[in-house]
């Protein structure tokens, strides 16, 4: 895999608004600037807000030593993983559990063995896939846009190009989990659906 520069990305999203390549980051104008800070808010927001699985990992949670008030119905607070954006799962499953202050968890699970979460997190920017550097850029294209570009349809333009290069990375990255039924689905498999819903039709 092909390591990318968040000079690189930057330099990509400026030249769909008609800035030159840059090389560096030093003396930085003002759209590059624009850029640089669009990048530091999106890359976390755009993550978080999808399963991407090249941003998702699995710890074990460290057991924090404050002791919850009775009276909040909490038994135990763990620490949340560094670097974490969201939660995909807590492992063993198990859903009776609320995150706080973005930093711990509190539930009501035994400490007999160990806590692990499945998470989102901000890789590396040089672990980032091509897939989604292509749709990135165009992320970072929009957010100046309307004021950096030189005809007002642009905007539309890039917003056309960037929602198609997101499917494109989604449908790449879906390709790094299994493509079969992981849970057996008697209802689903046959599609058995009789009385005031409808005929038969499994």
């Amino acid at each position: 895999m092909s390591a990318y520069t968040e000079t690189e990305i930057i330099s990509l999203s400026l030249m769909l608004l008609g800035h030159k390549p840059i090389i560096s980051l030093d003396n930085p104008d003002d759209m590059t600037i624009a850029a640089q800070q669009a990048l530091r808010i999106l890359l976390p927001s755009i993550l978080s807000r999808g399963n991407w699985r090249f941003s998702i990992t699995i710890n074990q949670l460290s057991l924090s030593p404050i002791i919850p008030d009775p009276n909040t119905g909490w038994q135990n607070v763990y620490y949340l993983p560094s670097g974490w954006l969201k939660t995909i799962r807590v492992i063993p499953n198990n859903y009776v559990w609320e995150i706080y202050n973005n930093e711990l968890i509190y539930c009501n699970w035994g400490t007999q063995s160990p806590v692990y979460m499945e998470y989102a997190y901000v890789p590396p920017i040089n672990m980032l896939p091509a897939s989604f550097i292509n749709y990135l850029i165009y992320e970072i294209a929009l957010f100046p846009a309307l004021t950096n570009a030189q005809k007002p349809e642009y905007f539309q333009v890039l917003e056309s190009e960037r929602n198609y290069q997101m499917a494109i990375a989604a449908a790449a990255d879906a390709q790094n989990r299994p493509q079969f039924a992981q849970v057996d689905i008697p209802m689903l498999n046959k599609r058995n659906i009789t009385g005031i819903i409808g005929p038969q039709i499994g």
